[in-house]
């Protein structure tokens, strides 16, 4: 069970590609609607005057708090967005400014367990009893009651697509973004989903590597998980070594070995973090280095020195890819409001910072910036005609341009992708390229089943 939970989170949780890259990106900027509500640098310093101008806005967020995976593994969307929300409230509420005061926003959160059951259980109670108006950072490991929120006509807006709900859903709004159809029935198109390959390109590019390997367990989603990145590097022009080693003895020693001799200098895998630190200390053993080890979204966090501290040769080789703003990069004001609400309403999560944190800011972004449109009847019709405009949103700076206008047929030719990167550097992560606006590629499309 707690294999298959694993690889279940990992097209997401890593190097799974969004579909947001298919949607040409708007112009910088584009995010914010007229009136809508920012949560500036300042935000959270004090409460705006004035009278509120109308009863509170309920939000729900569920989450894995407690699952297979840990009781940490998930929760990093849940800070980033009850940050944001009192961060909001106490710069005046939603549509305050001008002396004028604004609606509070009422929080209430769910911890599935990480189970369907749990899940569903959630979903019932923030929408039957509880009767948000959505759901926000949502991050479900198993996102069962999925069907419901959509049948309901509930946005859920800005989750982490931990499993595919968000690919066949309507009224599901990923962090990611999306141009399938999502008509409940099928994920993708008509069952077939497509990656792009920019993260390949970008380290056959700009850091001059052409050999690669994958490494995952013998079981039957990290399996698929592999052949998807096997993929995308072959698609790439990369020499591919494919190693697969057992879930309960793994034989890291022989990976190590095999590596050596191949000569692997890109190394990524399809394995939980215990599988990476003993594969690495195979590695040392060995005396093999590799340019860089590409872990996951999920693993991009501040704990990650000390999840890899027994394995020096490892960690400095740790990069990381993304299609949201680093959480270190503070020079970004909507960045620098992240980690000042956070020092400020978390301050104990100082060290436990994650880029995930950092999306459910976003998320939460999203939901003021909908409500804002709204004026004053914010109502789940008005959320959804927010998230199904045409014009990209990048969350004042903090995603690429994405949307979630769909396209009826799947993605050809050439597609234009961006996205950040980050590397392990001097006991932190630091941003390896100058925007990730502008760190763009034309790479194509490739077909895979889910």
């Amino acid at each position: 069970m707690f294999a298959a939970a694993l690889v279940l989170c990992l097209p997401a949780c890593g190097s799974r590609l969004p579909e947001r890259d298919f949607a040409a990106p708007g112009p910088t900027g584009a995010g914010g609607a007229a009136g809508a509500t920012a949560v500036g640098s300042g935000a959270g310093s004090g409460t705006a005057s004035g009278a509120a101008s109308g009863p509170p806005v309920t939000v729900g967020i569920v989450t894995s708090a407690t699952s297979l995976l840990g009781s940490g593994t998930f929760s990093g969307p849940l800070y980033g967005a009850q940050a944001f929300f009192r961060a909001l409230d106490a710069a005046g509420g939603l549509g305050a400014g001008a002396g004028r005061g604004g609606r509070q926003v009422t929080v209430v959160t769910c911890d599935d367990g990480g189970t369907g059951s749990g899940n569903q259980s959630c979903v019932h109670k923030l929408i039957d009893q509880d009767h948000v108006v959505a759901l926000v950072a949502t991050s479900a490991l198993d996102y069962a009651g999925a069907p419901y929120v959509s049948a309901q006509g509930v946005p859920d807006i800005g989750g982490e697509p931990i499993g595919t709900a968000y690919d066949r859903y309507p009224h599901l709004y990923s962090i990611d973004g999306s141009s399938e159809p999502r008509d409940g029935k099928a994920v993708g198109w008509n069952g077939t989903e497509y990656l792009t390959t920019e993260v390949y390109r970008y380290f056959k590019q700009k850091i001059g590597l052409s050999r690669a390997v994958v490494v995952n367990y013998d079981q039957a989603d990290s399996s698929r998980y592999a052949a998807q990145v096997t993929q995308g590097l072959k698609a790439e022009g990369y020499h591919v070594l494919n190693e697969t080693v057992d879930f309960a003895l793994p034989g890291f020693a022989a990976v190590a070995a095999a590596m050596k001799a191949d000569g692997s200098q890109l190394l990524l895998d399809a394995m939980d973090t215990r599988g990476n630190v003993a594969l690495c200390q195979a590695m040392a053993a060995a005396g093999v280095t590799v340019t860089a080890k590409v872990t996951t979204g999920l693993n991009w966090s501040a704990q990650t020195g000390t999840d890899y501290q027994s394995v020096p040769g490892c960690l400095n080789a740790l990069w990381v890819t993304s299609t949201s703003r680093s959480y270190t990069d503070v020079q970004y004001p909507a960045v620098a409001a992240f980690r000042a609400a956070m020092k400020r309403y978390f301050p104990s999560r100082e060290g436990q910072l994650s880029q995930w944190e950092l999306e459910g800011w976003a998320a939460a972004q999203w939901f003021a910036d909908a409500a804002g449109s709204c004026g004053a009847q914010i109502d789940r019709g008005c959320l959804d005609r927010y998230m199904q405009r045409p014009q990209p949103y990048e969350a004042h700076g903090l995603l690429v341009p994405t949307s979630f206008v769909p396209q009826p047929d799947p993605p050809k030719g050439l597609q234009r992708a961006c996205l950040d990167v980050a590397r392990w550097e001097r006991g932190g992560w630091v941003t390896q390229v100058p925007d990730m606006d502008t760190n763009c590629f034309d790479v194509p499309a490739l077909p895979y089943r889910p």
